[in-house]
């Protein structure tokens, strides 16, 4: 029986190779000669393959003309058959009515990110989103409109693709376009150093801004005993009224008034450099958040080591310094308001250009035994350090 079978088997499959066309029927009547393969019968009909609208979807390159019976592509959730032409599967039933394309939203850019939106179709029960024209490989968005992208590079140009989709069936893509946002430059670039006054200063970038890396030691010396006024010369304390030391290794201390050069808006020139300007109480916000918070800024910002170990300007233990963010802070403590000093070696002072009042203004403090950076009023009459920040 075997040799038989195999015998029969030979000469059906010689036949169907050398005819080309194949017939299925009950009679025995050749195929018509439009069709290479024509089912034919009275009680019984074409069966094509079932499986879902997620299986269907997983179909690697589908051939257009391709068809299926798709088992949960219709309205009623009864299925409906399904076929594949020019990139897109469509859908035959009469009461069933595949997700319509949506369209393309407002996207919003940035350096490094693009937030893609698009507009809700109706009969849409959810939406994918894909990188590259494929659904079958895109992400389920579910009922979101919108997709936050992040990780891109700047100034480059980026092509999106949504779809719709229903129970039955998914919509054509919809091509999304967007350009990141220029690439800005680094806060301090072209900048490294500013001279000024006979000095020159470091400079380092904060987050989007650039900071002086040393404290201000601008303007001509006087006593602390003595008020600074407002005239043509720019007036310092040095600690203890010592240049070398003091104003040397420190800078100078000023009072409010002066280092505003006695003006009252927050944000104003003073006595920094042109292109330079006293940080208001917010930059100084801006700055601290940045590096973690004020209760972890602080030794991120001083100088690293200590007076005890001639490392440093500090004195022990120095809590927490690490100088990660450049800014190294040293304590040049304060001049008050009575003409004497006090703190040199354990912390320092930094002016903001916001009042608290008419007779305060907001600063900065950071101590030798703190890892943090407080933030107080104190009256404009006594000295403390400045900083400059970029305009």
């Amino acid at each position: 029986m075997k040799p038989l079978c195999v015998f029969t088997l030979f000469v059906i499959l010689s036949a169907s190779t050398v005819v080309g066309q194949i017939a299925v029927n009950t009679d025995g009547s050749l195929p018509d000669n439009s069709a290479m393969l024509e089912v034919k019968s009275a009680s019984k009909g074409l069966l094509p393959p079932r499986m879902t609208h997620s299986q269907m979807n997983a179909i690697a390159s589908p051939a257009n003309g391709l068809i299926i019976y798709c088992t949960d592509c219709s309205n009623s959730g009864n299925g409906a058959l399904a076929m594949f032409s020019s990139g897109d599967w469509y859908i035959f039933a009469p009461t069933c009515i595949p997700a319509l394309t949506p369209s393309a939203g407002i996207h919003v850019p940035a350096e490094t990110q693009i937030i893609w939106n698009w507009n809700t179709v109706p009969n849409a029960t959810g939406y994918k989103w894909n990188t590259a024209n494929n659904y079958a490989g895109a992400t389920d968005m579910g009922g979101v409109t919108t997709k936050t992208e992040t990780g891109l590079t700047c100034n480059t140009a980026c092509t999106r693709y949504v779809w719709a989709y229903n129970t039955c069936g998914n919509s054509t893509q919809v091509t999304l376009t967007q350009t990141t946002s220029a690439c800005a430059v680094a806060p301090c670039e072209g900048t490294p150093t500013v001279s000024y006054g006979g000095q020159i200063y470091n400079t380092v970038a904060i987050g989007s801004q650039c900071w002086f890396k040393e404290n201000l030691n601008i303007g001509t010396r006087i006593n602390g005993s003595a008020e600074q006024t407002d005239n043509s010369t720019i007036e310092k304390y040095c600690y203890n009224d010592l240049d070398w030391l003091g104003c040397g290794f420190y800078g100078g201390l000023y009072q409010w008034k002066e280092m505003m050069q006695y003006a009252t808006s927050p944000g104003v020139q003073g006595i920094c450099p042109s292109g330079w300007h006293i940080p208001t109480d917010a930059e100084w916000t801006i700055a601290i958040a940045f590096l973690g918070g004020a209760d972890v800024a602080g030794g991120k910002m001083k100088a690293t080591g200590t007076r005890e170990a001639f490392t440093g300007w500090w004195y022990s233990p120095n809590t927490g310094a690490t100088n990660e963010s450049g800014f190294t802070a040293v304590p040049g403590g304060i001049r008050y308001y009575f003409g004497t000093f006090d703190a040199l070696g354990y912390g320092g002072i930094w002016w903001s250009s916001s009042e608290s009042n008419t007779i305060g203004a907001w600063f900065r403090s950071i101590n030798y035994d703190y890892n943090d950076v407080g933030r107080n009023a104190r009256p404009k009459d006594e000295g403390f350090s400045v900083r400059c920040v970029r305009d």
